[in-house]
Parts: structure tokens; C-alpha cells; sequence
């Protein structure tokens, strides 16, 4: 069983956002503690005998709330730390899914979550398929953080196993989605930091976040199937994106490998 946590970063309704991404961390059942203690090592690295700190990615790099006192150095320092253990994580029991959608007039609100969902899952069941290939059959359980979507979200996964996607049926999924908040689990932490530096790489051109673990994202003989950038039809010239570079470079991942 792989269990997928997702987080969004971005607002799909708010014209200052060019970007909505919806992203985060498949992991197998067997690997799931291991990575929530590799964050709590972090934690005991930095912040030895406090009750558990909530390592939301935006808030560090910032400085907002309980990081507004901890010096940049050391945020910095922990951004680093926490990137580390997403790029060390278990192979392959640890695989990343992001969708960044460009948004447009065609493609705004509700559609843009919906279409990120869309492709994700698909990706996702994708990934099982080929597990099972290799004889190594597994299912998938996907776990949202808790925000707007919840109900929505629940309908349009539902749809997807039983209706299609614009793809095919979604074959591997074993029940419906499950909705847990970021500061109740490590995991869902890692979904945050993915969908954050995603969203850093696109709305900022800054891979300063997501340049250690590009090539985590779901590889296949050197094509980048976990990451998908959705352009505007209107969109001309080539992209240097981690994901539109790579499809053209095999291997390579354009302005998502550099620091």
C-alpha cells in the first residue's frame, strides 16, 4: 500500500497567484514511520525538549508566527535539513507527484483544483500500475490536508475511480480520499514542503528549495512523470521547467537543478 499525502500552495482564485499547484509525497505503508523520523530528527536537532514544532514550510522561510524569532540562518539551516531528507528518502518508497497549473481565463477557480486533481491521481494510479508489472501489486490511499476541497474533493475522486479521467479509470486506489491537518502529521509536512517549493520553482523562479530532491519526483528511464506544468494554450517559446525541460533532455531537469 502507498499512501499519498497532498498539499496545495497557491490560490486558484486570486489573479496575484499566475500559479495553483497541488502536490506531495506517495509513500509505502512500511516506509511511513521511517520518514516521519527523519523529520523528528530535525526537530531534535534544532529544537531538543520542545513539544512538537510544526515545520510548514512558507512560515520558516519567512519568518511568520513561531519562526518571526529564530534567526534566517537557522531557518535556512532547517529548509536545508528538511530538503535533505525528502532527497535521502526511501527508493522507491518514497515517490513525488506535483501539478502546477498556469492559470488563465480558460482555466480558473474550482477548475484549476479539479484539473490538478485530475492529474495527480492519474499519475498516481499510473505509478501503481506499473508496481503491479514489476510484480509488486500494490493499492493506494490518497490523504489530503485539510482545506477548502474537502467535500469537493471527496466527490471528484469518487467520480474519477468510478466515471474516468479524461485518462482512462482510476484502477488502484482502495478507498475513498481521507482529510488529516498539516500539524498532526510529519507526512503531511513533507506534502507542504513539496507543494511550497513547487510553488517557490514556478511563481518565483526560485529552486532554491526543490533543487535537492528534483529528482525525486516519479522517474522513469529518465522522464519526469511525477512533475506536469500545464501552460496556457496561448503559451509560445520553449519552457525551461524541471518538467517541460526534461521531455525534451532526458535526464535533465533545466532551472529546477540549479541553486
Amino acid at each position: 500500500m502507498y499512501f499519498l499525502y497532498l498539499d496545495e500552495s497557491g490560490n486558484e482564485s486570486d489573479p496575484a497567484d499566475r500559479f495553483f499547484v497541488l502536490a506531495g509525497a506517495a509513500v509505502f505503508e512500511r516506509v511511513t514511520f521511517f520518514l516521519s523520523q527523519s523529520l523528528e530528527a530535525v526537530q531534535t536537532k534544532h529544537f531538543p525538549g520542545l513539544p512538537p514544532v510544526e515545520f510548514h514550510a512558507s512560515p520558516i522561510r519567512t519568518g511568520r508566527g513561531f519562526w518571526r524569532n529564530i534567526p534566517e540562518v537557522k531557518r535556512l539551516e532547517i529548509l536545508d535539513d528538511i530538503a535533505d531528507v525528502i532527497a535521502n528518502a526511501n527508493e522507491p518508497g518514497v515517490q513525488l507527484f506535483a501539478a502546477a497549473i498556469e492559470k488563465s481565463s480558460a482555466l480558473y477557480g474550482e477548475d484549476v483544483v479539479l484539473h490538478a486533481t485530475e492529474q495527480i491521481l492519474t499519475r498516481f494510479d499510473k505509478f501503481l500500475t506499473k508496481r503491479n508489472e514489476i510484480n509488486d501489486p500494490q493499492r493506494g490511499l490518497v490523504v489530503f490536508a485539510e482545506g477548502r476541497f474537502d467535500k469537493r474533493a471527496k466527490v471528484w475522486v469518487n467520480e474519477f475511480r468510478q466515471l474516468g479521467t479524461r485518462w482512462g479509470v482510476i484502477k488502484n486506489l482502495s478507498d475513498i480520499p481521507y482529510f488529516a491537518s498539516v500539524k498532526e502529521t510529519r507526512l503531511l509536512q513533507v506534502a507542504d514542503f513539496v507543494a511550497h517549493s513547487v510553488f517557490m520553482l514556478y511563481e518565483r523562479r526560485n529552486p532554491s528549495l526543490i533543487h535537492k530532491f528534483i529528482h525525486r519526483f516519479n522517474l522513469r528511464d529518465g522522464t519526469l512523470h511525477g512533475l506536469r506544468h500545464f501552460r496556457p494554450a496561448s503559451s509560445t517559446g520553449p519552457c525551461d521547467c524541471p518538467a517541460c525541460y526534461n521531455w525534451n533532455h532526458q535526464g535533465r531537469f533545466g532551472l529546477g537543478s540549479r541553486a
